[in-house]
């Protein structure tokens, strides 16, 4: 599983962190303030992490196809 290992990994990471940070600020940012979080913004919360992280790692990944 070539997306959770050694460079893939150190380079999508940051990028998972820094875009699912704002995402999540922008789409949750209010909820999570006013406390109100539920089982549901927490899903959603590791899918704005998620998402990013198979992104950047498939376009880490496909830069360095050969063929």
């Amino acid at each position: 599983m070539l997306v959770a290992l050694g460079r893939t990994a150190r380079k999508a990471t940051p990028v998972a962190v820094i875009v699912g940070t704002i995402l999540s600020a922008v789409n949750l940012g209010p909820t999570i303030a006013a406390g109100e979080s539920t089982y549901g913004t927490s899903i959603t919360t590791v899918i704005n992490y998620l998402v990013p992280y198979i992104v950047a790692s498939i376009g880490y990944l496909s830069g360095r196809r050969r063929g």
